[in-house]
């Protein structure tokens, strides 16, 4: 093989290392934007990482957020809550575990416009008349579809469309339709607070065992403040009439604190280490 061969082969070989070595320096000053309120520019490093390796994921125990999450912390820090609700959602398909993924989709979910609802869904009256009419079954399954359902159906409404002209399998899809329109149309400011108290109270078990099992646990919120505050921002969203500007400055806080916390626990505990081999 000669010389150029041979550099070439090299070259070849440690391709998949300087990839990845690009990702974790992109992934790195992402963070570091993050951080210092660069969100922007934050924005650009983790989409670059997200495009190279969409399944990326760090390794900073306990949080493990994948890469969709910080994308979507940065869209949410540039106010841009559509793109971050789609990156997040990506996110927690990915990893549902992601509890820092769940709190900043709740929190976007809350600054999202609530839903234009769509036209009128059907009333069992409106099937009833269609199949009177002699709608084939099918097609009524389709407007069923469409225009969603605005009704339970009980025995007692069960009968009445039988009666009108509806079989078995039309009713399964009117149940399915019925399921799946009440599931649009939750309220998103409910979901909001479910997602953003699932998300608080992972993110305080989770770091309450590694607190209490891992090495470097002993480094993460040494004086209390973040489980402190995780505390107070569950009670906030538990509130009859949540007060969400405070709410999102205790998610807010939380959020940067325990991204920070990273950093710190990592330096405090090689100090630490350091100390002892000193002694």
């Amino acid at each position: 093989m000669n010389t150029k061969r041979l550099l070439m082969a090299v070259c070849l070989a440690l391709l998949p290392g300087c990839a990845a070595f690009e990702i974790q320096g992109d992934f790195g000053r992402g963070r570091q934007a993050l951080l210092r309120g660069d969100s922007a520019g934050a924005l650009g490093y983790f989409q670059r990482v997200a495009d190279a390796d969409p399944k990326f994921v760090s390794d900073h125990i306990p949080l493990n957020e994948n890469i969709w999450t910080y994308v979507g912390r940065s869209h949410y820090q540039t106010r841009e809550y559509a793109e971050a609700r789609r990156a997040l959602e990506k996110a927690l398909a990915l990893q549902s575990g992601d509890h820092m993924a769940r709190l900043y989709l709740g929190m976007t979910l809350a600054r999202l416009p609530a839903p234009v609802p769509k036209i009128s869904a059907l009333s069992a009256q409106d099937i009833a008349f269609a199949l009177r009419e002699g709608i084939e079954l099918e097609r009524v399954a389709t407007l069923a579809r469409e225009r969603g359902i605005a009704f339970d159906l009980s025995r007692e409404t069960e009968n009445q469309l039988r009666r009108a002209g509806a079989d078995a399998r039309l009713l399964d899809e009117i149940k399915n339709v019925r399921a799946e329109t009440a599931r649009k149309n939750e309220n998103q400011t409910a979901r909001a607070v479910k997602e953003i108290a699932a998300a608080l109270g992972g993110l305080r078990d989770d770091l309450n065992s590694f607190i209490a099992t891992a090495t470097q646990g002993r480094f993460w919120d040494p004086g209390g403040e973040i489980r402190a505050e995780i505390h107070n921002a569950l009670k906030l969203v538990s509130a009859r009439e949540p007060d969400w500007n405070k709410i999102f400055a205790s998610g807010e806080w939380v959020g940067l604190k325990l991204e920070e916390e990273i950093d710190l626990a990592r330096r405090n505990e090689a100090e630490s280490l350091r100390r002892q081999q000193v002694r």
